[in-house]
């Protein structure tokens, strides 16, 4: 009897450490997190998308391209997205993600389309350069909400800046829905002045510049150069952004290379 329980208890300890280490071998249970796929995936396979991007304040930014060589009619699709198991993302007003591989450089995935639910388009894409990380690197890398322009209680207004590069603006004009998306770069090595563009190339002596930057991880701080003088802009981290397309721009004070 006693050697009987000691074969029993023998048997459970080793199908226990089996089962434990399936679980930790078995991809199927990694929790996909927004750190893992927070970055800029450009795309090597497909004709209609540039890229897919995602950062860890929960927006995407999905780049499609030009629907003739002939033409620059680049479209730009801007909202927020949820992960809601170990390899689906729901890209707002968008489409369903879902992944199939991804590592560090790397990601393939399946994507239903809202605008085409019947048909599904499958993505290989890899991960775009990064900016060598820094503390300021690190807090302006994310989603922003413009709290005020030259003294102007500002609203529903944002701001992306990404660690790839990508500068994207989300603003409501006049009851119109207008996204603009460009690039930006630090000035200095104190990382208190960048530059960023939409439709021109950067330039660290143009106007088109923010300097005497002031971060924390609650908020951001500078002087907007864009009007040709100084203009104090405030923001702090976004509780929440809307779906948009890019459209055209309206005249009127240029905050961010968005006419308003």
């Amino acid at each position: 009897m006693k050697n009987l329980k000691q074969i029993l208890v023998a048997i459970f300890v080793l199908t226990l450490i089996s089962a434990c280490e399936k679980d930790e071998n078995d991809p199927k249970n990694e929790i996909l997190e927004k750190a893992t796929i927070s970055a800029k995936w450009t795309v090597n396979n497909s004709s209609d998308y540039e890229s897919f991007e995602f950062n860890e304040s929960g927006n995407y930014i999905v780049v499609k391209k030009p629907s003739t060589k002939s033409t620059n009619d680049q479209v730009v699709f801007f909202g927020t997205y949820e992960i809601t198991d170990d390899k689906t993302i729901v890209l707002s007003n968008f489409g369903t993600l879902t992944i199939t591989e991804i590592d560090e450089n790397s990601i393939s995935f399946s994507i239903l389309l809202v605008s085409n639910p019947d048909s599904q388009v499958s993505i290989k894409a890899s991960k775009a350069e990064e900016l060598e990380s820094s503390t300021n690197t690190d807090l302006l890398c994310q989603s922003w909400e413009l709290v005020s322009f030259g003294g102007e209680t500002m609203s529903d207004f944002y701001v992306l800046f990404s660690s790839a590069g990508t500068y994207l603006v989300n603003a409501e004009v006049d009851g119109e829905e207008i996204t603009g998306l460009g690039t930006w770069t630090w000035c200095n090595t104190d990382e208190n002045k960048l530059a960023f563009t939409i439709d021109n190339t950067l330039d660290c002596d143009g106007i088109e510049i923010i300097k005497d930057i002031k971060l924390t991880s609650e908020s951001f701080s500078g002087i907007d150069m864009e009007n040709g003088e100084p203009m104090e802009m405030i923001m702090q981290p976004a509780s929440s952004t809307k779906s948009a397309r890019l459209k055209s721009q309206k005249n009127g004070v240029m905050i961010f290379g968005i006419e308003k």
